[in-house]
């Protein structure tokens, strides 16, 4: 082998250990991180309830309401319309319960739906505050419906609203007396929900008028507690498993939630919501956008 070979060969094999010496020391280019499937159809799915109960129209309506009984009344009422939420996914609208908390100038009002026998899920709270002359009030969507970030604002003075009189006097607390199988015979076995297109026209129309802003944060910074605050029929951070029932629950009284855990006229509302499409399930915490289901059991005993 003459010598300008062996400097080739030498020369060959040098680039080849810088090569591989330079592949070695190289980091690796970084993985994009994707948001797990599961966690974002978990968010799709839970803001589509929020479609089923406009705040903003609750909000205005509570005003005009004499007394926490009174609000129950008119938000349980077909006539009135504005309860289109459905929780349980029998394609019947939920009734919703009203109970108030709170002392001094901060009251509230909890509503929450019973949607299986022991099984309570708190939709919303509705804060008063008297500052003054004026009461403040602020509607807050639970989280786990409407995600993070709905408040629905409204203030009006003392003598604007035969509600307040009764909200801020000595009086006994008021709990909604009914519950799941048990309902007002204005309510009776409930009535089939509206499709989210129709409703959404029909609160649009509603709240026509009104003086309406967005707002990610609170206008009560410290509102009472409510008692239902932790009153969860079904967890947000629960789809561990995309392919099953989204947010299902079991229907049995003895059973755990199920494997998931998670007119307006004259008024001055602001509001944040967000609500976007769903993906489908059965059975449980979690329906799809259509709804032809009935209602099991009936007036007492089984239903809703």
């Amino acid at each position: 082998m003459n010598t300008l070979t062996k400097i080739g060969i030498g020369l060959f094999a040098l680039v080849v250990v810088v090569s591989m010496m330079a592949q070695s020391g190289r980091k690796p280019a970084p993985t994009p991180q994707v948001p797990p499937a599961a966690n974002y159809q978990s968010a799709v799915t839970l803001k589509e309830y929020a479609k089923g109960l406009d705040l903003d129209a609750v909000t205005a309506l509570a005003k005009q309401s004499k007394d926490a009984a009174d609000f129950e009344q008119r938000l349980n009422s077909q006539a009135e319309a504005v309860n289109n939420i459905d929780l349980n996914d029998d394609g019947k609208v939920d009734y919703i319960n009203v109970s108030d908390y709170g002392s001094g100038d901060t009251r509230g009002f909890s509503l929450t739906t019973e949607i299986a026998p022991g099984k309570i899920q708190e939709i919303a709270t509705i804060d008063f505050k008297k500052e003054a002359e004026k009461v403040v009030m602020q509607t807050t969507g639970n989280e786990a419906i409407y995600g993070a970030g709905n408040y629905h604002h409204s203030s009006f003075g003392l003598t604007d609203a035969l509600l307040v009189g009764w909200l801020f006097s000595n009086r006994p607390s008021f709990s909604s007396p009914y519950g799941y199988g048990n309902y007002p015979s204005s309510y009776g076995s409930g009535w089939s929900r509206q499709a989210d297109s129709t409703y959404a026209g029909s609160m649009s129309s509603r709240t026509a008028g009104s003086s309406v802003g967005r707002s990610s944060s609170p206008v009560i910074a410290q509102p009472a507690k409510s008692p239902n605050a932790e009153k969860m029929a079904a967890k947000a951070k629960a789809l561990s498993n995309p392919s099953q029932s989204q947010r299902s629950f079991s229907r049995s009284p003895s059973s755990s939630a199920g494997s998931p855990s998670t007119t307006t006229s004259g008024s001055s509302v602001t509001r944040s919501s967000g609500s976007t499409s769903s993906s489908s399930s059965s059975g449980g915490f979690g329906r799809s956008s259509s709804s032809g289901s009935s209602r099991s059991g009936g007036f007492s005993g089984g239903g809703k």
